[in-house]
């Protein structure tokens, strides 16, 4: 999970970001909040990114987590792969 802040302006950082991150196949949870599945090569893309916005002068925080309860992990993972197939 990735927790994260950027400047408003100029847009375009965000912009940026925020393609990086859809191609990284995640989902958004919440305002600058997303998560993905955890595996060594997804961890690697998140800290890379998460040292970009904080290099662009944002807040980035990285997560180890994991959903509450079995149901909530399939709806989450079936709005990934709705998401995926949709591109």
């Amino acid at each position: 999970m990735l927790s994260y802040r950027l400047p408003r302006k100029p847009y375009t950082r965000r912009i940026t970001i925020w393609r990086k991150l859809k191609r990284l196949g995640v989902a958004q949870i919440g305002d600058g909040l997303i998560v993905l599945p955890a595996d060594a090569r997804t961890r690697e893309h998140i800290d890379r990114i998460a040292e970009k916005i904080t290099g662009l002068g944002g807040t980035a925080t990285v997560w180890i987590a994991q959903p509450g309860a079995a149901e909530q992990e399939g709806h989450l993972t079936r709005s990934m792969a709705d998401a995926r197939t949709a591109e």
